[in-house]
C-alpha cells in the first residue's frame, strides 16, 4: 500500500518515505507503526492500543513505544512542540495529523515510486541493521501446464546480498513504467520487434498457454495456434525483424518453429527441432538468421542444457556451459551487438553465476557470482553491465557492471515484476508486473467447515501446525520482508515472531516435536528459530542444495543432499553440530512425531511407513509425490494419506485406508499444506492479473 503524507510518499511494501529531495529506509517497526498511524489518522491512540496492534501484544515498554515515535518523528523532521505530523496528548496517547490519502495502486501505469527518480546516493538508510543474510539460487522450468497463478512466477525469485550503492547514470533510470498490454489473465514473456512497432507475449488463460502478437500503434492483437490445447510461446525476433521462432509443447510433446512475419502477416510454420517431450525451453535468434540457441531438458525435473543449431545444415551443438545444478541453463541472452550470450546459472552451493560465452570461439567465462536468491540477468543496452530482478519480492529493476559491483536502481515501482527483457528503441525495458497474493486457510476435513487464518494483502504461505496447542506458525510479508508469524487455530491473536531484517527467503517450515523450535529450510541453508524469542542460528551446514527437512527428534533433524547422484539422507545433531548418515539405501525421509507417521523413499523409489520401514502398497498413492520440490508433498495422519497433486488444477487429494477411498480435500494452487487432527491447513492464491509494461527513460 502507498500513501500520500504531507509532501512525503510512503510505501509499506518497499518501506520507504520519499519526498522530492531524498529517500528514507525505514526500520520495519516504522513501517508497522506508520502504516498502523495511516489507517487510524486523527485519532488518539493510547499507548496499549499501539502495543496490541502494532507490536500485537509482545512484552514491550513504554519507553519502546515512545522510541520508536520519537525516531518516525525524526525522518518527517517534525517539532514535538509544534507538531504537524505526530501529536502528543500527556496520559492519553498519540494522534497522526498530517493530511493522507492512499494511492490506487492502479497508479504505476501513471507514475512510479518516488525513489526512482531519486540519486541512489540521496537514500538516507534510518537504521542500518547488520543481521546474517540468507541466500540461495535456483532456476525454474517453462511448466506451462501449471495453473495460472505459477505462471506468473516462473522466473524464480532470490535473496540479494547489499551491495555499496553508486550513483546511477541518468539514462539508466526510469521515471514511470506504462502499460502494453492489458488483456484478460496474465500477460508473460515480452519480445519488441527490432522496429519497434510490435511486440510478442504470452498470455495465461484458464485453458492454456497463447502467443500473442500486437501492433502496438493500432493495438491490433492476433494469435499464432498450433492446434487446440497447444500451449505457445515465449517467441524470439531475429535482427532483422522478418522472421519469428518460439516453442510448441504439452506435456507430450516439444517442438521448435520458425517463419515469416511481414506486420501482422504470417508465414507458414516450418519445425525446425523436436525437442524431448516434458522440455519446456526457449529458442532464440544470434545475430545471424541461420543460428540459433535453444534450451532443452530431459523431461520432469532433469536440468537444462544450452544448444546450438545451425538452419543450413541442421546440424546441432551442445555448447560450453556453466555445471547443471537446480534446473540448469534455461537462463540465457544475446548481447545487443556482439556474438555472445549471458547465461544465469546455479552452483553447487546455489550461488547465482553470470557467465559470458563467446559463440565464436565456445569459450565460457564467469563474470561475477551472487551468494543470493536472483534470477534471469540479461544485458544492458550498452552491454557493459548485466540487469536482473531486484531482492525478492522483486518490486526493482537493478543492474550491475560486469564484475558485479556497481549497483543501479534501473526501475523501481509498487508492484512485484518478473524477468526483464530490452526494449528495441535501445534505452527502456519491458517486464511483466502483477500481484498474487498467497493466503492460508484452514478446512475441517470432516465438517467441511473453513476458516481464514492469514488473508493480508500481503503473501502469507507456510503455514504449519503445532504439536501441543492450538498455535500455527507461518511466512508472511506484512512488514516489507519474511518474517515468521504465530496465529491461532480460531485467528483470535497474531504476532510476529521474528525480526531478520533482511531478504530471506523460506522454501519450508517445520515445527519441533515439543513446539520449541521451528526448522526454516532456504535453497542451501537450514535455520533453527527458536520458537518464544525469535532468535535464530545457521546450522553448520555447508551450502548446497537441500530437500526433505524434518525433526528426527528435539535435538537432530533430517535432511537430505545428494552424494554421487543419489539423493541421501542426513542427521544433524543440535547439540554437538555432528552431521551423522542414514542407511545410503534411503534417499528420503519424512520423521513425524507419530512414528507409525513416519515416510521412507528408497533408491528405487519405493515407499515405506512406520517406526520400522513397512512397504506400501496402496496403488492410488505414487511414491514419487514424497516430495514436490524441497517439501514433503505426501503426509500420513492415522489410516488417512493426503498429498498434493497437479493436472488442469491442482487440488489435495486424500486416501483412506479404512474405507479404500480416494478424494479431493480442497482445490488450490499452492502446493505446501499440513494436517493435525482432521484439519487441514492450506494456501490459497488471490489472483491480480499480471500486464506487461515498459519502463521510460527520463531522456
Amino acid at each position: 500500500m502507498r500513501w500520500q503524507i504531507a509532501q512525503f510518499i510512503f510505501c509499506d511494501q518497499q518501506q520507504t518515505l520519499t519526498s522530492e529531495t531524498n529517500a528514507v529506509q525505514l526500520e520495519p517497526m516504522m513501517v508497522e507503526l506508520l502504516s498502523y498511524f495511516c489507517q487510524h489518522s486523527n485519532q488518539i491512540i493510547s499507548k496499549d492500543v499501539l502495543i496490541d496492534q502494532v507490536w500485537l501484544g509482545r512484552l514491550v515498554s513504554d519507553n519502546t513505544v515512545s522510541k520508536l515515535i520519537t525516531k518516525l518523528r525524526k525522518v518527517f523532521n517534525d517539532d514535538v512542540r509544534q507538531p504537524k505530523f505526530i501529536a502528543t496528548f500527556p496520559k492519553k496517547g498519540y494522534k497522526f495529523i498530517a493530511e493522507i490519502k492512499p494511492i490506487s495502486e492502479g497508479i504505476l501505469t501513471q507514475d512510479v515510486e518516488a525513489l526512482t527518480n531519486l540519486p541512489i546516493n540521496n537514500i538516507v538508510i534510518a537504521k542500518q541493521e547488520t543481521s546474517p543474510s540468507v541466500h540461495h539460487s535456483s532456476m525454474s522450468k517453462f511448466l506451462w501446464l501449471l495453473s495460472i497463478s505459477l505462471l506468473i512466477m516462473l522466473a524464480t525469485l532470490f535473496t540479494v546480498k547489499t551491495f555499496k550503492q553508486q550513483t546511477p547514470s541518468t539514462s539508466e533510470i526510469a521515471t514511470y513504467a506504462k502499460t502494453l498490454t492489458t488483456d484478460a489473465g496474465d500477460e508473460i514473456f515480452p519480445a519488441f520487434s527490432p522496429d519497434g512497432t510490435r511486440v510478442t507475449y504470452m498470455s495465461a488463460k484458464d485453458d492454456g498457454m497463447h502467443l500473442m502478437i500486437k501492433n502496438v500503434t493500432d493495438e491490433r492483437i492476433i494469435e499464432i495456434l498450433h492446434g487446440k490445447k497447444m500451449g505457445v510461446g515465449p517467441a524470439n525476433w531475429s535482427d532483422d525483424g522478418t522472421l519469428i521462432v518460439y516453442l510448441v509443447a504439452t506435456p507430450q510433446l516439444c517442438q521448435y518453429y520458425i517463419r515469416s512475419i511481414s506486420g501482422l502477416k504470417l508465414g507458414k510454420p516450418t519445425l525446425i527441432h523436436n525437442c524431448p517431450a516434458g522440455s519446456y525451453g526457449k529458442i532464440a535468434f544470434t545475430h545471424d538468421n541461420e543460428h540459433l540457441i535453444y534450451s532443452e531438458s530431459e523431461g520432469g525435473d532433469s536440468p537444462y542444457e544450452l544448444f546450438e543449431i545451425n538452419l543450413t545444415t541442421n546440424k546441432k551443438k551442445k555448447l560450453s556451459q556453466p555445471d547443471l545444478f537446480l534446473g540448469g541453463n534455461s537462463q540465457f541472452d544475446l548481447h545487443p551487438t556482439d556474438n555472445k550470450l549471458l547465461i544465469s546459472s546455479p552452483d553447487k552451493q546455489q550461488w547465482e553465476g553470470f557467465y559470458s560465452l563467446d559463440l565464436t570461439t565456445d569459450k565460457l567465462t564467469l563474470l561475477f557470482k551472487q551468494d543470493a536468491y536472483i534470477c534471469c540477468g540479461i544485458w544492458s543496452h550498452n552491454g557493459q553491465r548485466v540487469v536482473l530482478m531486484g531482492e525478492h519480492p522483486a518490486y526493482q529493476l537493478l543492474s550491475y557492471d560486469l564484475t558485479g559491483q556497481n549497483k543501479r536502481v534501473v526501475y523501481a515501482g509498487s508492484r512485484q515484476i518478473s524477468s526483464p527483457s530490452r526494449h528495441s528503441n535501445g534505452t527502456d525495458y519491458l517486464f511483466a508486473s502483477g500481484k498474487a497474493n498467497y493466503n492460508i486457510e484452514k478446512i475441517d476435513i470432516r465438517t467441511q467447515k473453513s476458516t481464514i487464518i492469514a488473508n493480508d494483502s500481503v503473501d502469507e504461505k507456510l503455514a504449519i501446525f503445532a504439536h501441543h496447542n492450538n498455535t500455527i506458525a507461518y511466512i508472511g510479508l506484512a512488514s516489507g520482508k519474511e518474517e515468521v508469524w504465530l496465529t491461532t487455530t480460531d485467528n483470535n491473536q497474531r504476532k510476529k515472531l521474528t525480526l531478520f531484517n533482511d531478504s530471506r527467503h523460506y522454501v519450508d517450515l517445520i515445527w519441533s516435536p515439543d513446539d520449541n523450535y521451528l526448522l526454516g529450510l532456504t535453497l542451501n541453508e537450514i535455520h533453527l528459530i527458536n520458537a518464544t524469542t525469535g532468535q535464530f542460528k545457521r546450522l553448520k551446514i555447508p551450502q548446497t542444495e537441500i530437500k526433505g527437512l524434518s525433526f528426527k527428534s528435539n535435538t537432530s533433524i533430517a535432511y537430505s543432499i545428494k552424494k554421487d547422484k543419489q539423493w541421501r539422507v542426513y542427521n544433524y545433531q543440535l547439540t554437538s553440530g555432528k552431521v551423522l548418515p542414514e542407511d545410503p539405501k534411503w534417499q528420503f525421509i519424512q520423521y513425524q512425531p507419530i512414528s507409525e507417521n513416519t515416510l521412507w523413499l528408497n533408491q528405487d523409489n519405493q515407499l515405506f511407513f512406520g517406526a520400522q520401514p513397512t512397504l506400501v502398497n496402496i496403488p492410488q498413492i505414487a511414491a514419487q509425490t514424497l516430495v514436490n520440490g524441497r517439501q514433503f508433498n505426501l503426509k500420513k495422519s492415522g489410516d488417512l494419506w493426503i498429498w498434493f497433486t497437479r493436472n488442469d488444477q491442482g487440488k489435495i487429494q486424500s486416501y483412506s485406508e479404512k474405507s479404500k477411498t480416494l478424494s479431493t480435500l480442497i482445490t488450490t494452487n499452492v502446493e505446501h499444506f499440513d494436517i493435525m487432527n482432521m484439519q487441514l491447513l492450506f494456501g490459497k492464491i488471490q489472483q491480480v492479473d499480471m500486464n506487461i509494461y515498459q519502463t521510460q527513460s527520463l531522456n
